[in-house]
């Protein structure tokens, strides 16, 4: 197959994004990077939780932390995401933290522990958007809150519930940062319709994988990966011709 210069700097291109972190889709525009949690989402799904692993699994990304009684003027900030904060709390009480959020949306806390997480915008209480466990091999991270936070100029009071030993480690990503685009596969040959797809963070519906491409979603026969048949007028493997 003969590349064009086109189709190679699409491909440095494509490099470059992948080594700065989570791509975006052409598709996604800044309504969908700034949009909250989408309903329906019932669980985030691995992207997000495999790169706070990343984070919570390297030693250089610990900072520690003391959580106050109660907000005063020397409670700590959580701000910094890629980062995991060791938070020690008051003996066996809750104990708090703060945190405002670099850029506005759906911000994941992941935990340690399977304590309870609050947080409040002054005197209101906020409700969390999501609350789960989670379970990576090799990770520490074992339950995760997501809550919608708009302001990026308001320290917010993070409330952190009694845990075991009076420690528990804390990351904070947003959610957005980690969307991924599915496309639905209804034929399960694990060819993915490009005209159908969902860009999520969450686990993405039944029947919806990363793979696209496939020409003719209704039937498993016709995909990319298909041997063509010649002589039929059926393109089985998608390439856009019917001799090979």
């Amino acid at each position: 197959m003969k590349m064009t210069m086109r189709n190679v700097c699409g491909a440095l291109v494509g490099l470059s994004l992948a080594a700065c972190g989570p791509a975006l889709e052409e598709e996604q525009g800044t309504s969908q990077q700034e949009a909250s949690l989408e309903a329906g989402c019932t669980a985030l799904g691995a992207s997000i939780s495999s790169h706070s692993c990343l984070h919570s699994n390297n030693p250089a990304d610990h900072l520690s932390v003391t959580a106050t009684s109660g907000l005063t003027g020397s409670t700590p900030s959580i701000n910094s995401s890629h980062k995991q904060y060791d938070v020690t709390l008051p003996s066996g009480a809750t104990g708090t933290v703060k945190f405002r959020p670099a850029t506005a949306g759906s911000w994941a806390f992941f935990r340690t522990q399977g304590n309870t997480l609050t947080v409040k915008d002054g005197a209101t209480t906020l409700s969390p958007a999501l609350t789960h466990g989670i379970s990576v091999s090799g990770c520490g991270l074992v339950t995760v809150t997501v809550y919608d936070l708009t302001s990026t100029t308001t320290d917010y009071q993070v409330d952190l519930g009694t845990a075991s030993g009076n420690l528990v480690g804390v990351v904070a990503e947003r959610v957005e940062d980690y969307r991924v685009r599915y496309y639905q596969d209804a034929d399960n040959d694990t060819w993915g319709n490009s005209s159908v797809s969902v860009l999520t963070a969450c686990v993405p519906p039944a029947d919806y994988i990363t793979q696209r491409y496939d020409c003719n979603d209704a039937n498993a026969s016709i995909n990319p990966s298909a041997t063509e048949i010649t002589g039929n007028s059926v393109d089985e493997n998608c390439n856009g011709s019917l001799t090979n």
